[in-house]
């Protein structure tokens, strides 16, 4: 599902992705696999995905790539299915074979990651569809890369509004970003302000540029640094405001002392100032939400 490029491939493509300012980028991109529809890619700093490609004599194969993002199927023996809602490709995102698990009834039940298909959601929009089946290889205590969460306990259940959220999110179409305070713990706010203020312009990818209203094309260099900056500080203030208020933008719930944090939006709204699922999404991307003690919530996505 997810390819690495290699400077020594021996498959060559053009990689047409449009960026968020709407122009085209064409990427060259080398592989030592043949790239397949479904395929996952990693160019500036984001994670594609390969929508189709088209091959072509005597030249590198063109192929077109969208955001990639996917969302978990679970296939019950019974034939019975549930839909997560849509998240961010990141780099744990589940692929083949990927063993996690779920709490039914209090009984902790184990799934593997069984195929991956590529799949076009109401708008035509493409996405990966991850069908996930019964193992029946129950575990104890599942690992920190499995959709279990430490703030969940075998007996319990999520709370009401996180599963109202992600129905609302499935029913429009839109992603999902989750993080959470373990059970005692409050941010450092301080510690996610000194950390976007150590950036350095190597650490911050592409994309994120972009999502801070940088167009590469346009401003000069020298101002990157500064405006990625300016729009991080201005998201934590907006996010702290907004957690500890009224909860305007950012869904909050209270769990076994621990705490749950939720945006839904669009791709559109992860380049929004006033978006508050532009605030987790920029936060989260440039890591100033680690910084500060929030963890990412795989879990819930179920």
């Amino acid at each position: 599902m997810g390819v690495e490029p290699s400077p020594h491939g021996d498959f060559h493509y053009e990689i047409s992705a449009v960026r968020r300012n709407g122009s085209e980028r064409v990427h060259e991109y080398a592989a030592e696999e043949p790239l397949r529809p479904g395929d996952v890619v990693r160019l500036e700093g984001r994670y594609w995905l390969i929508a189709a490609i088209e091959p072509a004599e005597g030249a590198p194969a063109r192929a077109w790539a969208k955001p990639a993002r996917y969302r978990l199927r679970l296939r019950h023996p019974d034939g019975r299915e549930e839909l997560g809602a849509f998240r961010r490709f990141r780099p744990d995102a589940p692929r083949l074979g990927h063993a996690f698990t779920t709490v039914e009834r209090g009984q902790t039940i184990s799934w593997e990651v069984v195929d991956s298909r590529l799949a076009d959601d109401e708008e035509g929009e493409p996405y990966l569809d991850l069908v996930a089946e019964r193992d029946y290889s129950e575990v104890e205590a599942p690992s920190d890369h499995e959709l279990e969460h430490t703030l969940f306990r075998d007996e319990d259940e999520p709370p009401p509004g996180a599963a109202a959220a992600l129905s609302r999110a499935e029913e429009e179409g839109l992603a999902v970003e989750l993080v959470a305070l373990e059970p005692g713990e409050e941010p450092d706010w301080e510690a996610a302000r000194r950390f976007i203020d150590s950036l350095v312009i190597e650490e911050v990818e592409d994309d994120l540029l972009e999502l801070s209203g940088v167009n590469p094309d346009r401003d000069r260099q020298e101002s990157w640094l500064e405006t990625v900056k300016q729009r991080l500080f201005s998201d934590l203030e907006l996010f702290r405001a907004d957690v500890e208020g009224d909860h305007d933008q950012i869904e909050a719930w209270s769990f076994r002392d621990g705490r749950i944090f939720a945006s839904v939006g669009s791709w559109e709204d992860e380049a929004e100032p006033e978006s508050g699922h532009g605030w987790m999404v920029r936060l989260a991307d440039a890591e100033a939400l680690g910084a500060a003690g929030f963890e990412r919530v795989r879990k819930a996505e179920l």
